[in-house]
């Protein structure tokens, strides 16, 4: 999967957004839906990665929840982590795209790990 403008400016204001003088912060459930608003948009248009959007969906359904179900959460999160792993190991991926997403696979599964 090559990248677009919009996919790249996704993927460098959620690494942003996670970073905050050298450290890796949490971000609140309205931060994170901007994100995700931001990636789906991105992200439309290609068929190759519906099961991604569709789980990006589901994640945002979830942290709009008046009672969010953590342990789902965090399993999405860890399955994005793979999924986006995966993307970056791709033949296609190349530069400076394949390390952001390998960061942004370490941070989901980070997050995805948490108790």
């Amino acid at each position: 999967m090559g990248s677009n403008n919009l996919e790249e400016q996704a993927l460098t204001n959620t690494l942003s957004t996670f970073r905050h003088n050298g450290h890796i912060v949490a971000i609140s459930p309205e931060q994170g839906i901007k994100l995700l608003d931001s990636w789906l948009r991105a992200l439309q248009g290609d068929p190759n990665i519906d099961q991604i959007k569709g789980q990006l969906s589901e994640l945002r359904t979830a942290l709009q929840a008046t009672t969010p179900d953590d342990q789902y959460i965090r399993d999405l999160l860890l399955s994005l982590a793979d999924k986006t792993q995966a993307v970056a190991e791709d033949a296609n991926s190349e530069g400076t795209w394949t390390g952001g997403l390998e960061s942004l696979s370490k941070i989901l599964r980070g997050f995805g790990s948490k108790s």
